[in-house]
């Protein structure tokens, strides 16, 4: 009996996460594709890709790597509970199907908490940075997403912002520094 019912609700998340698809599209195709906001998240990603290979360090290559994937990873799947939950959406996308930020979650701040990762190694530096750079993000380029429709807040906030970068970015530093720690320690056995 519950298999069917199962079944039954199977098929209308089916059926209402493609008409939500369908809408993302027509939305896309309509509103956003090529207008100017478009190109300013197009630009934006190609310019952090440069970012990332003219001052990433090569011999800090790998865990710079390893950290952006961690932070990809927390960011990402924060940005799809946050997106899910309703607190905000995003109304222009570099692409339709995916209903989070992709130029923010895959190259904006992952490539940009990288660099700051690669730059400042000791805790204090690195965190003086992460907080001026996290409050720039917060304070600064959402509310100018949210003034060019890009961004729309519903019951998330700047200081929310703020306070998941830190986190993120702290986590994401922690991980990495104790993995590189106990590799460098058995090293040298």
């Amino acid at each position: 009996m519950g298999g069917i019912k199962m079944e039954e609700l199977g098929k209308k998340i089916d059926k209402l996460t493609n008409q939500v698809t369908d809408l993302r599209i027509e939305l896309w195709t309509t509103y956003t594709l090529f207008t100017w906001q478009w190109w300013v998240l197009l630009v934006a990603c190609i310019i952090m890709l440069v970012l990332f290979f003219l001052f990433i360090k090569k011999e800090r290559l790998l865990s710079s790597i390893a950290y952006l994937g961690i932070i990809y990873i927390l960011n990402k799947n924060l940005d799809d509970v946050a997106t899910a939950m309703d607190w905000y959406d995003y109304r222009m996308q570099l692409e339709p199907i995916i209903p989070t930020m992709l130029p923010a979650n895959l190259f904006i701040i992952p490539i940009g908490l990288t660099l700051l990762y690669d730059r400042f190694k000791k805790w204090k530096s690195y965190l003086i940075a992460l907080a001026l750079v996290s409050a720039f993000i917060s304070y600064v380029a959402l509310p100018m997403m949210k003034t060019v429709d890009i961004y729309l807040e519903k019951s998330w906030n700047a200081n929310w912002s703020f306070i998941s970068l830190v986190l993120i970015a702290v986590i994401s530093k922690t991980v990495i520094d104790k993995v590189k720690l106990k590799y460098n320690n058995s090293s040298d056995l």
